[in-house]
């Protein structure tokens, strides 16, 4: 299953930060050290609890398991370590709070039927993903283009809990513009389905449309519009998460 991990950073003088497994590993016992987890961070929030940064898309981290020694409890105790350069490039600073998505451990995936939350505060992440459901998150986080459709999405769910309704419709429409964009073109269909992303973009543009009231001089649409909008572009990027997984359609691969 895809764990949800929101867990606090330290710094180690030793040149590195990590994160306390201990909860993760009481979950799941067969857990080893030097061995690869392979996550994506979805925030990022400073020793205060201010959200320093939502990754859109969500941003892949391949982590090793270690060890670290406790001083108030005089034992060792399971972690992730991540090197100084890779908190760098993300901005990770000591005693910050990172939540995270960790989908394989040894290089193989963990069961996509429910996501489990790990640590303080996950339960909180767990509830804006529940509309996203872990089966799409399974099918989306490392088709690159659905990871980023889906990352916005996260986005404009969080943003709505918060009251940030005009933020929710920003992140709503990046999502659909991510999908118009950057899917679509690389879509490759049967001659027989030729009219499919025709149809596609016009669906694309219809929920764009719905973030107004009636177009672009009217106004931003309100906020059970923008929910609604949320859902339906969820249920759009399942729709084409199983489209691929089922190989009904494929992309086309960059060229050089």
């Amino acid at each position: 299953m895809p764990v949800i991990i929101s867990s606090i950073v330290y710094f180690n003088p030793l040149g590195f930060y990590y994160i306390d497994l201990e909860e993760l590993t009481r979950v799941f016992p067969h857990i080893e050290r030097g061995k690869e987890l392979r996550c994506y961070v979805v925030e990022l929030r400073n020793e205060t609890g201010k959200l320093v940064r939502r990754f859109k898309p969500f941003r892949e981290l391949v982590l090793e398991t270690a060890e670290y020694l406790s001083t108030s409890l005089n034992k060792w105790l399971p972690c992730i370590r991540i090197p100084e350069d890779m908190a760098t490039q993300i901005n990770i600073g000591n005693l910050y709070r990172i939540t995270m998505v960790v989908t394989a451990y040894d290089g193989k995936p963990f069961s996509p039927f429910e996501l489990k939350p790990i640590g303080y505060d996950a339960d909180r992440v767990l509830e804006y993903f529940s509309r996203i459901e872990a089966t799409l998150l399974s099918l989306s986080l490392e088709q690159p283009v659905l990871n980023k459709a889906v990352s916005y999405l996260w986005d404009a769910h969080a943003r709505l809990e918060e009251d940030d309704v005009e933020g929710a419709r920003a992140s709503v429409r990046n999502s659909l513009s991510t999908i118009r964009d950057e899917f679509l073109p690389k879509i490759e269909v049967i001659e027989e389905a030729k009219d499919f992303r025709r149809k596609l973009e016009s669906l694309v543009k219809h929920l764009a449309d719905f973030t107004h009231y009636g177009g672009s001089q009217s106004g931003p649409a309100p906020r059970t519009t923008i929910e609604a909008v949320i859902l339906m572009t969820i249920e759009l990027v399942r729709y084409l998460a199983k489209m691929l997984e089922d190989r009904t359609i494929s992309l086309k691969t960059s060229k050089g």
